[in-house]
């Protein structure tokens, strides 16, 4: 059973008894409230606060200091949308400072609404069920897919869901195939509900998609996803999984490299050097050995690609450029 979509998502009003930031559950069902704000420049995230139906919480006591708050409320009967304010969550109670880098933290990256405090200390948001007539929004997970042909020519492919990315007002997901980057913008008509469930998928997935290309330069192509399907094959899957997180040098501990979905990072002193696409392929064309192996293509265009063959992964990486005398060795730092 879908969820519908709140008409009225709040009503905000002064409340002059006690200062404090209050939510009052109008609705029927139990819902779950996180709260987001400023806290001296560090973007931080609470939750989670159960509220019972035709009841009140407390999220925030004492005057309020800051203009502007965030909300996100969960419910198993209703769905509260978001308005692409995104912090870090966690499932179990949780206080995190920073609305970066989430899911290398082992966090859970959520979108949230926004309140409009102003200068008053006092407020209370509250939560209201839809009407049952007309007007009500369209059911959670229902959305308006331009035809084939709309946005550019139309294209399917099967490859790896590399990973999401959210930024400050819109997310991108990124699918990897034949040595491309296909890259689909929620600015773009791609439906964020559609990126959302991507991303809530997780990384290195094999998956077909289709959709409209709009524009292509060098090895990146963006993209429209109208229709995706979890399906294939990946036989380089365990290596994946296993090669993701940070590594840091056993001969230079200045050197380090961080490895997310199909991105391999190089930084030095903590500084990125290098961003580059991962593909995995069997052997490097022209040099002896077989794989499995790594063909890493810049972002910068203007470099050449380098091929690495793996020779083991677990506690510790070690990588055989093509060409090179020297392996790379790296141990596990997360």
């Amino acid at each position: 059973m879908r969820r519908p979509f709140l008409t009225t998502v709040f009503v905000l009003v002064s409340s002059a008894a006690q200062a404090e930031l209050l939510v009052c559950n109008d609705t029927d069902a139990k819902a779950s409230v996180a709260i987001g704000y400023n806290d001296g420049g560090v973007w931080t995230s609470e939750g989670w606060w159960n509220v019972a139906p035709e009841s009140c919480s407390v999220v925030q006591g004492g005057d309020l200091s800051k203009r502007y708050y965030y909300y996100r409320v969960t419910s198993q009967s209703y769905a509260w949308p978001g308005e692409k304010y995104f912090f870090c969550t966690d499932q179990d109670a949780f206080t995190i400072a920073g609305d970066t880098d989430c899911g290398v933290r082992g966090f859970d990256r959520s979108e949230f609404r926004q309140i409009e405090v102003g200068t008053a200390t006092s407020f209370t948001v509250h939560l209201t069920a839809p009407d049952d007539g007309a007007g009500t929004s369209a059911p959670q997970g229902q959305t308006t897919i331009d035809p084939p042909g709309t946005h550019g020519e139309p294209y399917s492919v099967q490859g790896i869901l590399s990973h999401c990315e959210v930024f400050d007002a819109s997310m991108a997901c990124e699918i990897h195939a034949d040595g491309y980057r296909y890259v689909a913008y929620s600015t773009a008509p791609t439906p964020q509900s559609l990126l959302e469930d991507l991303m809530a998928a997780g990384e290195n997935r094999p998956i077909g998609v289709s959709g409209d290309m709009i524009s292509y330069e060098g090895n990146v192509a963006e993209i429209t996803i109208r229709d995706y399907t979890f399906a294939g094959e990946d036989p380089y899957s365990a290596h994946r999984a296993a090669m993701q997180g940070l590594w840091r040098s056993l001969d230079d501990p200045n050197y380090e490299v961080l490895i997310f979905g199909g991105i391999f990072e190089e930084l030095y002193q903590q500084i990125p050097t290098d961003t580059s696409t991962m593909f995995f392929t069997q052997n490097c064309e022209g040099s002896p050995g077989t794989g499995p192996a790594i063909l890493l293509k810049s972002y910068d265009r203007a470099d050449e690609d380098r091929c690495m063959f793996v020779l083991g992964v677990g506690n510790t990486l070690e990588l055989a450029p093509a060409g090179v005398m020297n392996d790379l060795r790296f141990y596990k730092v997360n």
